[in-house]
């Protein structure tokens, strides 16, 4: 009996080492992409991003996850993303992780539009150990897309925009969005909009987003500064 109860316990032991070294990588549970058209200036300018989120799980925890790398390997692009600079969001038990803002560099051929095609997103923990998803951006040429605008005529808005489908997006001075509601092109006001008078200590800018789906992008308009 002694003898089976020595074996018992060093078999239980060995499960238990062994189950303390198993290797957990990383894991994609879905993915979210769409290409973004942001103005940048008051005159026409634009550029392209792209939004990227991924829905993640790991074992040791969504800590243990190091690295999100995008990669487009024709077009020589990668972009590398910790949590110093990814936008982390949990929505009902799970993480997600990405950014709206991958681009181009500076200097970049098209005037930075980004290439399409199939694209590669690469998940690494701190144990090295990885997965990897692809994912395809198909949008058509955006050039010819016209942006939503936003006038702010005392405290009142004007909104043009082209799109079904339309966001005004309040701003603070960091360009940090503080509040997202529905729009619709036309005027209204600022009260209206945002709820109540509250706007005038709670916002610094506006700018407005508008989806099409046809194209599966979005357009930010140039933004449009409150009054004080």
């Amino acid at each position: 009996m002694t003898v089976g109860r020595r074996r018992a316990t060093a078999a239980g032991f060995l499960v238990v080492l062994l189950s303390s070294c198993a290797i957990h990588p990383p894991r994609f549970v879905s993915t979210s992409s769409r290409l973004i058209v942001v103005a940048t200036d008051a005159t026409g300018g634009r550029s392209e991003r792209l939004s990227f989120f991924a829905a993640v799980s790991d074992e040791d925890g969504a800590n243990d996850i190091e690295y999100l790398y995008v990669l487009h390997r024709d077009g020589e692009l990668a972009w590398v993303l910790t949590a110093d600079d990814w936008v982390r969001k949990e929505e009902g038990g799970t993480v997600w992780i990405g950014s709206n803002g991958l681009m181009a560099p500076d200097g970049s051929p098209n005037g930075g539009a980004l290439p399409r095609g199939q694209y590669q997103a690469i998940l690494v923990d701190l144990a090295g150990e990885r997965d990897e998803r692809t994912f395809a951006v198909s949008a058509p040429d955006t050039s010819t897309y016209r942006l939503p605008s936003v006038t702010v005529a005392g405290e009142n808005v004007d909104v043009a925009s082209p799109y079904p489908v339309n966001t005004a997006f309040f701003l603070d001075t960091a360009g940090n969005a503080v509040k997202t509601v529905p729009v619709s092109p036309g005027r209204t006001s600022l009260d209206r909009l945002w709820g109540d008078t509250t706007w005038r200590s709670g916002a610094d800018y506006l700018v407005i987003y508008g989806l099409s789906p046809d194209a599966e992008t979005g357009f930010f308009s140039w933004k449009a500064r409150l009054p004080d």
